[in-house]
């Protein structure tokens, strides 16, 4: 996988990721193309390769700051601190 200026995308790579107030980041924990992943919850990533429902063109990140999505809605389903995300111009690799 590569990101839109051709660098070689790898596991525990920094990123800026798009949310709705501005950016947050995170570190890149498992790639769509391969299922390579790093030191992920093995609960999660046994839900990942059961299911195979990580894109080929996406990555799953953690957030190294506090989940963006956090809420406390009971209306709401709660939200975990990975995410699925494509890999698109809008993530910024901050560091390698």
């Amino acid at each position: 996988m590569r990101y839109q200026d051709g660098r070689e995308v790898k596991i525990g790579d920094i990123v800026d990721v798009p949310i709705p107030d501005g950016k947050a980041r995170a570190r890149i924990v498992m790639l769509g193309e391969t299922y390579e992943h790093g030191d992920i919850d093995f609960e999660f990533l046994s839900w990942v390769r059961r299911e195979r429902n990580l894109n080929e063109d996406s990555i799953v990140v953690e957030w190294l700051e506090s989940n963006p999505f956090h809420h406390e809605d009971p209306n709401y389903a709660p939200v975990g601190n990975y995410m699925f995300t494509p890999l698109d111009e809008w993530i910024e690799v901050v560091s390698e």
